[in-house]
Order: C-alpha cells, then sequence, then structure tokens
C-alpha cells in the first residue's frame, strides 16, 4: 500500500468512525430525553467506555509502534474506536 492510499484509508475510516460517534450520541441522548434509558448508568457508561477504549487504542498503536510498524499506529487505533462504537450503536439501537 502506498503512503498516498494508506492516508486515504486512514481519512475514511477516521470519517466513517466520526459519524458513527454522532449518531451514537445522538441515539443516546435522545433515549435519555425520553427516559428509554437511566441517565445516571448510560452517562457513567459513556465514561467507563471512554477510558477502557482510550487505553485500548494507546495498547495498540504502541504494539504497531514496538513491532515496527509506526505507519499503523493512527489506523490502529481508529479499528479500535470504530469497533466499540459500532457495538454501541448496536446496543442503543437493537441492531
Amino acid at each position: 500500500m502506498t503512503d498516498k492510499s494508506s492516508l486515504a484509508t486512514l481519512f475514511a475510516d477516521t470519517l466513517a468512525l466520526s459519524v458513527a460517534a454522532n449518531a451514537v450520541i445522538a441515539v443516546r441522548l435522545t433515549k435519555m430525553a425520553l427516559g428509554a434509558v437511566d441517565p445516571k448508568h448510560e452517562s457513567s457508561l459513556m465514561v467507563s467506555e471512554k477510558i477502557d477504549a482510550a487505553a485500548e487504542a494507546t495498547f495498540a498503536a504502541a504494539r504497531a509502534v514496538a513491532m515496527g510498524q509506526a505507519h499503523h499506529a493512527a489506523g490502529r487505533a481508529v479499528a479500535v474506536y470504530k469497533r466499540k462504537v459500532d457495538r454501541n450503536l448496536r446496543r442503543l439501537t437493537g441492531g
């Protein structure tokens, strides 16, 4: 993969992540406003999920660097966040 295509892939993945993350935020806030989920529990879950995701993404990026694949570090971190955001969207939408 060339540097240009790697950068394009990273950009596309990051864009997809941002769209999915905004969808999760919208669904969460709507459900909280409508009383479909317990706001205290959901808020606590949001914080703990962010801490866990940050730790896992940092570890994935560090592992890439340690393996001599620093050029994959950002993509590996984005992949962690994308997986977690997608899981949240499925949980919140029942899909």
